[in-house]
């Protein structure tokens, strides 16, 4: 009897310590505590490092002909010899003759002035003789200017000197019946044709100086400050639309602004333009490329990096967005050359594609140019 109820006991103890470890077992354990990364707005970033720059400024010119020259006739006569080889674009050497004119009516004209000359020079002897005569003959108290034959004298000799000029300027269209270049010149138009008869006053070539030509180039006030130190010891080039070069030089500053646009002039020289393949044209547009020297602490960044108020977002060392105001060295067609006005010797990660939603102190996620992230601790 003793040995059952021991059993009967041992079997309870069996089955409460089981149904305490499979209460210990089904109880729920405590969840564990994580913390959640914050999420940043992604940003493209670059980062720039300053270095010296060689700066260059590039601005639109105008090029215009030096001495530009419209030849006419001084007198109608009949053409008698062209240089048929004088077309438009044809070089020309000074004195070279172009075109001559029939000299008949000129030489006509010649002889009949130097007919009035020597008769005018028979007046005025005839006028000191008849003078002569007449002081010797009048009684010297009551003689008169005109009884003294002074007055007849004058004239006499007005007439002479009149008779001499109009014989010297037939003989001056007589020589510029040759028509001849002034200057070293290139041949921009002509207008006569083989045996026209060509009128006193008629334009027959147009010619503008070969050996250099202008280049008008307006400045506004903001270029003026960087262009005026640059134009003392200047390196100018000038660019057409199809790339092509040729060195230029300062040939004089205007002293007045330009009433309607408030902008100084600078005009250049072009030395030799017509002389090199391919040639520099008059009336063209021209890109003009000065060299403005070296620049400290200059950074690139792309275009589209500068806002429309001029401003450059950039990053601090915690990520936070900042703004900050650059100076405009150089702009290109892809890239800007810019440089800090705080600490501008410092290098930076500058913002690819600033957004109008953008606050300085604001969080963001940088972005290298690959797309990848930039790996930071998670703020607390």
């Amino acid at each position: 009897m003793k040995s059952n109820q021991w059993l009967s006991v041992f079997a309870g103890s069996v089955a409460i310590l089981v149904a305490l470890v499979v209460v210990d077992e089904l109880e729920p354990q405590p969840a564990s505590i994580t913390h959640q990364q914050k999420v940043y707005p992604p940003v493209s970033v670059i980062e720039v490092t300053p270095s010296s720059y060689q700066s260059t400024l590039r601005l639109l010119g105008l090029t215009m002909a030096r001495w530009p020259l419209k030849i006419r006739s001084s007198t109608s006569a009949k053409l008698q010899w062209l240089d048929e080889s004088i077309e438009p674009g044809r070089l020309v050497k000074k004195g070279q003759v172009l075109a001559k004119l029939d000299p008949s009516a000129i030489n006509a004209s010649i002889a009949q002035a130097f007919s009035h000359l020597k008769h005018a020079e028979l007046e005025l002897q005839r006028a000191r003789h008849e003078q002569t005569v007449a002081i010797k003959m009048l009684n010297p108290s009551t003689r008169s200017p005109f009884a003294r034959r002074e007055p007849q004298l004058l004239a006499a000799r007005a007439h002479l000197t009149h008779t001499k000029q109009a014989y010297l300027s037939a003989k001056k269209l007589l020589e510029e019946a040759v028509i001849t270049a002034p200057f070293n010149a290139v041949v921009t138009q002509r207008h006569i044709s083989p045996g026209e008869w060509i009128e006193a006053g008629q334009v027959m070539f147009e010619l503008a100086a070969s050996d250099s030509m202008n280049v008008e180039l307006p400045i506004s006030d903001m270029h003026w400050q960087q262009v005026q130190a640059a134009l003392t010891k200047p390196s100018i080039q000038v660019e057409s639309r199809s790339r092509h070069q040729w060195s230029a030089k300062v040939r004089y500053i205007s002293p007045e602004m330009d009433k309607q646009t408030r902008q100084r002039e600078v005009v250049l020289s072009v030395e030799d333009p017509y002389q090199v393949s391919p040639r520099l044209y008059p009336n063209q547009q021209v890109d003009v490329v000065i060299r403005l020297g070296i620049q400290d602490n200059v950074v690139s960044v792309p275009l589209s990096a500068m806002t429309r108020d001029g401003y450059v977002w950039t990053l601090d060392n915690k990520d936070r967005l900042r703004k900050e105001s650059v100076v405009l060295i150089e702009q290109g067609e892809h890239r800007l050359h810019v440089r800090f006005q705080q600490n501008s010797e410092t290098a930076r990660r500058v913002v690819r594609y600033p957004l109008l939603s953008m606050l300085p102190g604001k969080q963001v996620a940088p972005l290298l140019p690959s797309g990848d992230a930039l790996k930071r601790e998670p703020m607390e």
